[in-house]
C-alpha cells in the first residue's frame, strides 16, 4: 500500500512538472496562450527575458518588440 502511494505521488509530481515546462507565448494583443492556443495565466508568459535595447525599446529574448510593462529597467 505504501509503495502504491509513493508511486502515485511521484507520478503526480512528474505530471505537474511537465505542465510547468509547457511553452507559453504572448499574442499580438498581449494575451498569454499555451501551446494549444488556449488562454493561460499572464504570469506564465512573463518568464521570458525582456530587456531594453539601445534605443530604449523593450524586446524579448528573440529580439521581438514587447510591451514596455515587461521591461524592468
Amino acid at each position: 500500500m505504501t509503495k502504491t502511494f509513493v508511486l502515485i505521488a511521484a507520478f503526480s509530481i512528474a505530471l505537474s512538472g511537465a505542465s510547468l515546462a509547457a511553452s507559453y507565448k504572448l499574442d499580438d494583443k498581449g494575451k498569454c496562450h499555451d501551446e494549444h492556443g488556449k488562454f493561460a495565466k499572464q504570469e506564465l508568459c512573463e518568464k521570458h527575458a525582456y530587456r531594453l535595447d539601445l534605443i530604449g525599446k523593450c524586446r524579448d529574448e528573440h529580439g521581438k518588440f514587447a510591451a514596455a510593462k515587461f521591461c524592468h529597467a
